[in-house]
């Protein structure tokens, strides 16, 4: 029973640090392609399958991460569903988050002055 049981383990520690690896790796293609990536892109490896987080500014980015991703030896997997880009639909309101609020920011346009709200 002990040697399976030690069997187990060297598999689980060889799976660990060939997904460590690959992140490494993954990263490092990042960095290369572009070092404003890989520092908003975030990297997890489990078991081959890479999964990518954070934000990039166009869908263009999103898809060239996915593609250095899937590049690297290793790489089972591409897992993007976190990957966010900052592109945002014209018209909506865009706010910061926990915004008390909503009147701080007015377009120099408006015309209007704190006191007529």
């Amino acid at each position: 029973m002990k040697n399976h049981s030690l069997q187990h383990l060297s598999h689980d520690l060889g799976m660990a640090v060939h997904d460590t690896w690959t992140t490494t790796r993954v990263k490092s293609a990042l960095a290369f392609f572009d070092k404003a990536l890989s520092l908003n892109v975030h990297v997890k490896t489990h078991a081959g399958t890479v999964a990518l987080s954070g934000r990039v500014l166009t869908h263009r980015q999103c898809d060239q991460v996915i593609e250095l991703a899937r590049g690297v030896p290793g790489v089972m997997e591409v897992d993007a569903r976190e990957l966010r880009t900052n592109v945002f639909v014209p018209g909506s309101n865009i706010e910061a988050p926990d915004a008390e609020e909503r009147h701080e920011y007015r377009s120099p346009l408006s015309g209007k002055k704190d006191d007529e709200l």
